[in-house]
């Protein structure tokens, strides 16, 4: 018995157990690196992603090539040489994204949070902040009113205004995020809008569409959620302009709202057909295409609408919607 025990236990260190174990391990270690690529929303890995790149060109430019300086894990002089260089051509309030960027970098290779403890660093954006002064305008809200003069500039017969019409009234009376209606980057059928996505309830006398959320900010997990659009009085009417603009898409494969050239409406093609038509009208401001979903939330509270129902209504998770 015990010698049966002995061999048993010599062979569990045999050469195919040793080969079997780091195979295990590799396993393990690339479900590691899946599992921390998900702890970030696919949206914040396009925005850090971008400040990460601009940081490490950055970097190569600053700190002396050679094995002594590398450029990772970066110091407390790099992270302020990087933020000056910032505050050249940002507000200060972009400024910190970048360096939450950076952070997130540390963490994708194992470093130290590179901010901890940097008093000078802390010291150095309250001095960007106090040179810059106050915020730069905000985004203004895109209301019911405006809405109706958008209405009034669109050539309608032109089948990518009927197209641009109805995604503004989906984002206004939906109370959108303008990634959760529009692509960005490549299309992605688990994430975007598809046709497939709105159910109306009767195809001879629509009265309410059924819209199925597939991924919000608020929602990490990606459970989805449906919205519920009812009839309005035209030409602010989101089931109208709805059952116009799918009656001239067809119910085809790929994103929902696509011009007649293909390309997808993304979130830039909307702000910038919002900011070019809005100032064309001589309305001044900042408009983008989140001015649909603040507009929306103004309006609301305009016509007496409960805050609570508000932010239901907008699906927020704190009281921003107040600001």
């Amino acid at each position: 018995m015990f010698s049966s025990f002995s061999t048993t236990c010599s062979s569990y260190g045999h050469t195919d157990s040793t080969t079997s174990a780091g195979a295990a391990s590799r396993d393990l270690t690339e479900k590691c690196q899946f599992y921390l690529a998900n702890g970030l929303a696919p949206s914040t890995h396009q925005v850090y992603g971008s400040a990460q790149r601009q940081f490490l060109e950055f970097c190569s430019q600053d700190i002396p090539s050679d094995p002594g300086h590398p450029l990772l894990p970066a110091s407390e002089q790099t992270l302020m040489h990087f933020c000056a260089h910032l505050a050249d051509r940002l507000h200060h309030s972009p400024i910190k994204v970048y360096l939450s960027a950076v952070r997130s970098l540390h963490i994708d290779y194992g470093y130290p949070d590179p901010l901890s403890n940097c008093l000078q660093l802390q010291r150095l954006l309250r001095g960007i902040k106090r040179h810059q002064g106050s915020n730069p305008p905000q985004r203004q809200p895109v209301t019911a009113d405006l809405m109706g003069v958008l209405h009034q500039l669109l050539d309608l017969p032109n089948p990518d205004n009927v197209m641009l019409w109805a995604a503004c009234c989906l984002g206004f009376f939906g109370f959108l995020r303008a990634g959760e209606f529009t692509t960005n980057s490549s299309f992605n059928p688990s994430v975007d809008l598809t046709p497939a996505d709105l159910q109306v309830d009767s195809s001879t006398n629509p009265q309410s569409f059924r819209v199925f959320i597939k991924c919000a900010k608020t929602d990490p997990f990606r459970r989805g959620c449906f919205i519920f659009l009812g009839r309005g009085s035209a030409p602010l009417c989101p089931v109208l302009a709805l059952t116009n603009y799918l009656h001239l898409r067809g119910p085809g494969v790929g994103p929902l709202f696509i011009f007649q050239d293909g390309r997808p409406l993304s979130r830039a093609l909307l702000s910038s057909f919002l900011q070019a038509t809005l100032q064309a009208a001589g309305i001044p401001g900042k408009f983008s295409g989140h001015s649909l979903r603040i507009g929306a939330a103004t309006t609301a509270a305009q016509r007496g609408v409960p805050d609570h129902l508000i932010k239901t209504m907008g699906r927020w998770s704190s009281d921003a919607y107040l600001l």
